[in-house]
């Protein structure tokens, strides 16, 4: 799979920039929420399912914890807090990943 600059391993749960330069490890939850916005292609995820998806559901934190891993994960994969380009916020919804593609 394929993100951006970065080649993503699930299984390893790891972000490899293009050419071997740099691994980024993720946690379980990075890797998680990488996977399920992966698998919803182009559309956005609303947030409550990511944490249901992600967290389960029996999960009764706030979003803000979900908030606080796609910080994370901005800053892994090299995104700016301020003008995202990979992994976007979709205002009233949730979350999209772009330039993903099947490797």
């Amino acid at each position: 799979m394929t993100i951006g600059p970065y080649e993503f391993h699930p299984a390893a749960k790891m972000l490899m920039e293009k050419g071997g330069k740099k691994k980024v490890r993720l946690t379980d939850k990075e890797a998680s929420i990488l996977k399920y916005l992966f698998r919803a292609g182009d559309r956005p995820v609303a947030r409550d399912v990511l944490l249901n998806e992600v967290w389960g559901q029996g999960y009764y934190g706030t979003t803000r914890t979900l908030d606080q891993v796609i910080v994370q994960l901005r800053r892994k994969l090299g995104d700016s807090g301020e003008n995202p380009r990979l992994l976007l916020t979709v205002h009233g919804v949730g979350y999209r990943l772009v330039a993903a593609t099947e490797a």
